[in-house]
């Protein structure tokens, strides 16, 4: 069932919405916890089975940290359970077919003979493993307290982030599940603007842009230099808009139900800096890898070799969670390279010119673009065909893209220049209309109803006949 089909849009959400909204709250969480079952197992029943033996388990293992002889022995066995389960389904695969390539190369069996283990990947099972991890340990450390297992469960499965964030804390979403808010007309109104803000950036935006994309990955050894550059640049557009329009959704559909979510992203393409731009993009990610890896391994407390340590093993396996494949550990290798050179730089401007504030905005956006490449890719191979594309240049940028026979390529990169370069004035215009909306209810209920309108008919005007899939569910 997704965000994005007629079963959520017309049915599923409007009738959880209402119900929430009519039961008397006592038995709201276990109706929340019903809808996000219903809504898990409409992708495929067998997932059912491992997040209610995942919930059980780790519901335990809370509950009996704090009085445990050994918290310390029994927090690793946690950790180890929740690793081993997603390393089992998510990277059995990988390792299994990298041991046949192997052993294929070596000669020391029948070629082809056997090509790895194919395991069944659940949905979520990424996001929700990092969020129990983050359970055990916030209990660990006495940070909070675990409640009634209802609220554990319905926390662990809570539908709009469950599939793909944001990455919540037990004690930031918890507490609203078991003490739910009165219903504010506001409030809902807002979450139905955001809902529907996150809804035309996907169909409208994300949907259209992905097409020039996969013009250049579903075949990047056939693609000339104008392709190349066109698809490089329409997949980091893609994806941010393809992730925060799911962001969106779940943060405007938790907010009818009276819940909040954290924010996910804050105009990541305005980043002077590659720290800059992890503070600003995923940003539940980064600060679960901030407080659960970078910092526990030692952040950068031992000097700097160590930070620099410290910083590449956290990426590598931040790109390694993002997915099953060498491409996806380059990917965190990259990003780990980008921090490691951003720290060492780090205090020897003190005063930056403008200029020198540019230049360095302008080296952060050609690094993750650059980047995106491995992580859009489907192997390393296919990711250094593109890099072998887009060398050759020059290119013709009067001549047609491969999508379209009507807009030039320089007419293209130059849509998709103007949107990753107006990032920076729109971070700058962001906080200036909130100042001037936020305060006016009457300019702020308008603004609402607006902006819903707007969105609502830019999506049943311009969405493609066919739905691209949010390319965070493959995670």
């Amino acid at each position: 069932m997704l965000f994005t089909s007629a079963a959520y849009l017309l049915l599923f959400l409007p009738a959880t919405v209402a119900a929430y909204w009519l039961v008397p709250a006592r038995l709201r969480v276990v109706l929340l916890l019903v809808a996000s079952y219903v809504f898990y197992l409409s992708w495929n029943p067998k997932y059912g089975l491992l997040l209610a033996a995942s919930t059980v388990v780790n519901f335990t293992l809370a509950k009996r940290l704090p009085s445990a002889r050994s918290p310390r022995a029994l927090l690793a066995l946690g950790v180890a359970f929740n690793l081993g389960v997603l390393a089992y389904f998510k990277y059995v695969g990988l390792f299994s077919k990298s041991a046949a390539d192997l052993i294929d190369w070596l000669s020391l069996g029948r070629t082809g003979s056997f090509d790895g283990l194919h395991v069944l990947l659940p949905l979520a099972i990424s996001f929700f493993t990092f969020e129990m991890i983050s359970v055990l340990v916030d209990v660990y450390r006495g940070d909070v307290r675990v409640g009634g297992f209802l609220t554990f469960a319905a926390y662990k499965a809570f539908f709009p982030k469950l599939v793909s964030g944001p990455i919540t804390r037990y004690r930031e979403l918890a507490p609203q599940i078991e003490k739910p808010q009165p219903l504010r007309f506001e409030r809902f109104q807002s979450g139905v603007a955001l809902f529907a803000l996150g809804l035309a950036k996907k169909l409208v935006l994300a949907d259209n842009v992905a097409v020039l994309a996969n013009t250049l990955f579903n075949d990047p050894a056939a693609a000339n230099s104008g392709t190349a550059a066109v698809g490089i640049l329409a997949f980091g557009v893609q994806i941010y808009l393809d992730f925060s329009a799911y962001t969106d959704m779940a943060r405007g559909a938790a907010r009818m139900l009276g819940l909040e979510l954290p924010r996910n992203f804050n105009f990541p393409y305005a980043a002077t800096s590659p720290s800059d731009f992890w503070r600003r993009w995923h940003m539940s990610l980064s600060r679960w890898l901030r407080d659960y890896l970078y910092i526990p391994l030692g952040g950068n407390r031992h000097g700097r070799l160590n930070t620099y340590r410290n910083l590449m093993a956290t990426m590598v396996l931040g790109g390694l969670w993002h997915g099953a494949g060498w491409h996806f550990a380059l990917w965190g290798a990259m990003q780990g390279v980008f921090l490691s050179v951003d720290h060492a730089l780090r205090g020897r401007f003190p005063r930056p010119s403008r200029a020198l504030t540019l230049t360095a905005r302008g080296a952060t956006l050609v690094a993750v673009f650059a980047a995106w490449v491995f992580f859009r890719a489907q192997s390393l191979g296919q990711a250094f065909d593109v890099f072998a594309a887009l060398g050759r240049l020059p290119f013709d940028l009067a001549a047609p893209t491969a999508l379209y026979s009507s807009p030039p390529v320089g007419i293209v990169l130059a849509a998709l220049l103007a949107f990753v370069l107006g990032s920076a004035p729109a971070a700058r215009l962001s906080p200036r209309l909130r100042a001037l909306v936020l305060p006016r209810p009457t300019v702020r209920l308008a603004a609402l109803a607006s902006l819903t309108v707007c969105c609502w008919t830019l999506t049943d005007v311009l969405t493609r006949s066919t739905t691209v899939p949010f390319i965070y569910f493959r995670f």
